[in-house]
């Protein structure tokens, strides 16, 4: 009956504050692209320049989330820092790429230049923000089983 042993659990990961703000800006992101800062579109049904650039800006933005629930998932404070400082790579791809590598239309006046353009550089800058401050924020985690140094 009695030398039953005890299973070892895996420590559950500890989420904080920035990780909640951090996956917020992400599915903000990857909402806003797809309801409102979308890429132009054209009456006669021909393909817009801008048309690469909102492709790129969904496919980055669909990176960020899957590096966010990766980083949320992961114990280990070395996986964390690295999940935040590919997420900052991320981030400052989304604020550069768009305008600047990628083209967009000729007229200034078209949707990607005044919504899906500024929408990219300040969802970037909060998604490199945000990582930022999480990797800042990890050192005060304490691991389940060890003690902190002094």
């Amino acid at each position: 009956m009695g030398n039953k042993k005890k299973q070892k659990v895996a420590p559950r990961p500890q989420t904080g504050v920035m990780d909640v703000v951090l996956t917020v800006v992400a599915v903000l992101y990857l909402a806003g692209l797809r309801m409102v800062a979308r890429p132009c579109t054209h009456a006669d049904g021909s393909v817009p320049g801008c048309r690469l650039a909102g492709t790129v800006l969904l496919g980055l933005a669909g990176v960020a989330l899957v590096l966010v629930v990766m980083r949320l998932l992961g114990a280990d404070t070395r996986t964390k820092r690295s999940f935040d400082l590919l997420l900052l790579v991320v981030g400052v791809l989304i604020a550069v790429l768009p305008g600047n590598v990628l083209g967009l239309c000729d007229d200034a006046t078209m949707a990607c230049h005044t919504v899906m353009l500024p929408f990219a550089r300040v969802m970037g800058v909060a998604l490199g923000l945000a990582a930022v401050a999480c990797e800042a924020t990890v050192d005060q985690e304490v691991p389940t089983g060890r003690k902190r140094r002094r």
